[in-house]
């Protein structure tokens, strides 16, 4: 280290806030795309460019989650309304990005008061995208849902 540069412990707080800015970012720039497919595909630059319509209009995409379009089919495969959404096509990539970029932008600021190493970091976000998830399918599959 130059003799004139600042302690590393100094830069770990400036280091942390402009990763968790950037962290914030990204989840703006995903949001972005998943109300501008929802909301207006047919304008939007993937529809300008031709990119995959049954990946990127939600009108059409949502049916990726089932067997034959079909939701009576059942799920195109073991966990693509649930768990494994995010596979199936474009609004729920971005969602599940979004969720992600969120989670890494709180969670940062945390790894300098907690001394973990970085695997036992990637477990307590794993943990936390299954708490948001249980909380998640528990209300949108009936709690939420009157009658």
């Amino acid at each position: 280290m130059h003799p004139d540069s600042p302690p590393r412990r100094k830069l770990r707080p400036l280091v942390l806030a402009c990763f968790s800015a950037g962290m914030l970012a990204c989840a703006a720039a995903s949001n972005a795309v998943m109300d501008t497919i929802s909301f207006r595909y047919e304008k939007s630059v993937f529809a300008a460019v031709g990119a995959d319509r049954t990946w990127f209009n939600p009108r059409v995409s949502w049916r990726n989650k089932w067997k034959g379009g079909d939701p009576a089919r059942g799920e195109a495969f073991v966990g693509s309304s649930t768990v494994f959404v995010a596979f199936t096509d474009a609004w729920h990539t971005f969602k599940s990005l979004t969720i992600f970029f969120v989670m890494a932008a709180v969670i940062a600021p945390f790894t300098a008061v907690f001394s973990m190493k970085w695997p036992l970091w990637v477990l307590v976000l794993v943990g936390l995208k299954i708490l948001y998830g249980l909380v998640f399918e528990s209300l949108f599959a009936g709690g939420l849902i009157a009658g």
